[in-house]
């Protein structure tokens, strides 16, 4: 059996006076040695895979938990070393990945013993004569690249047809989720990797004008989250409402029925059950545990009140 290739380091040259640096030196001045850790703790990370580190949801929430800082406190900080140039700002917009030019030079130096070092040309931050200067650089997806470096650089071809479909195919269900993203973005806020991956799901599964409806009726009903949008899609997809014409209908019958019980019952106060009134709080839901909806309430006491009248 082949052993596979090394790409993370097993040591990273960390200069003494790093925190002399400017940028390390705003991030200390504004969170202290805690941020000053965190970036230490990044490094590590970013070196032990490579020369670069996926800032995903999920890769957010691991590392909150090994460092014992808070999620949004880390989420600061790492903005912060976005904002001074720590980490490259087009390459996190663009591939939610943390790496720098800096990171990259250094990557390549401590493995230039290696017969062969690869880097992802849609990471690639260096220039024409930095990367001539590495014998051992192969550079990847050589088509993504400016043509000037594309023809200094070595080109490994694409490893198997299923890959390249699947990258593709991932291409081809991104482009036909702009107007959702887009919507997002601009009313809920910067948009991760994982709602991403999970609206173009939804997407395939229902079709872009029901996710936008779902966003839609999520700001109408003053939520901000992903998760109360992704509540409504999945009631959709329970009662196999499919089109926006259906969606409206339903919304119209829980309307009136929401009217015909306050009409019917003005002034009486519904008792419910102490497992109802006990059910988990928004704040204390995990993050990805969908919110309940409007919808979902009302279901919920209905069937209590039907078992309830039937026993």
């Amino acid at each position: 059996m082949v052993r596979p290739i090394k790409e993370g380091l097993d040591y990273f040259p960390l200069d003494v006076d790093i925190d002399q640096d400017d940028k390390i030196a705003l991030i200390e001045a504004n969170h202290g040695l805690e941020g000053f850790g965190v970036v230490i703790k990044i490094l590590m990370k970013i070196y032990d895979n490579s020369y670069f580190y996926q800032w995903g949801e999920k890769e957010q929430l691991l590392f909150s938990r090994r460092v014992n800082v808070n999620i949004n406190q880390v989420n600061v900080i790492i903005n912060d070393c976005i904002k001074w140039g720590l980490f490259s700002e087009l390459l996190y917009e663009k591939q939610q990945i943390l790496s720098s030019k800096g990171i990259q030079k250094r990557y390549l130096e401590a493995s230039s013993r290696r017969k062969k070092v690869e880097i992802n040309a849609n990471y690639l931050l260096l220039d024409k004569k930095e990367v001539n200067a590495y014998k051992n650089l192969v550079i990847v997806n050589i088509n993504s690249i400016d043509d000037d470096i594309s023809t200094q650089s070595k080109v490994e071809e694409s490893k198997g047809k299923e890959s390249k479909e699947k990258v593709e195919e991932k291409e081809d269900s991104a482009t036909t989720t702009s107007d959702a993203i887009v919507f997002y973005q601009n009313n809920f806020g910067v948009i991760n990797p994982f709602v991403s991956e999970e609206m173009i799901s939804w997407i395939n599964d229902l079709g872009e004008d029901m996710v936008l409806l779902a966003l839609s009726r999520t700001l109408e009903r003053n939520k901000t989250s992903w998760g109360y949008a992704k509540s409504i899609l999945q009631s959709w997809n329970k009662k196999n409402i499919k089109t926006i014409e259906q969606a409206q209908a339903e919304e119209v019958n829980f309307q009136n029925q929401q009217a015909n019980r306050k009409s019917y019952h003005p002034k009486s106060k519904e008792v419910v059950p102490d497992w109802f009134a006990n059910r988990k709080k928004p704040s204390d839901k995990l993050p990805n545990e969908p919110e309940e909806t409007e919808e979902d309430v009302a279901a919920m006491l209905e069937s209590y009140k039907q078992r309830a009248g039937g026993s």
